[in-house]
């Protein structure tokens, strides 16, 4: 999404809607990460815990988190909001 491809479409469900960048961070840690972690069976502290204790599992999964403030090519990246939950 950063550097590799010239076009980036992103679909997201009103569940992916925060406040601010404190919020997504939370619910990254401790909400989507554990379920993800569960479902790709890693052997993580939130996988079984349901919830993240910054672990530093080997298996973790929420190692990196990008923000994405602007582009310089106008209209590289398109994001289409659906307005119900999708995934987690």
């Amino acid at each position: 999404m950063i550097y590799g491809p010239e076009q980036v479409i992103i679909v997201a469900g009103i569940n992916k809607i925060v406040r601010n960048l404190e919020e997504a961070e939370k619910r990254v840690r401790n909400y989507a990460a554990p379920l993800d972690a569960k479902r790709l069976q890693k052997n993580t502290p939130c996988a079984s815990l349901g919830y993240c204790v910054d672990c530093k599992s080997e298996e973790r999964i929420c190692n990196d988190f990008v923000v994405i403030k602007r582009q310089f090519t106008k209209g590289r990246i398109k994001v289409i909001i659906v307005g119900k939950q999708l995934g987690y």
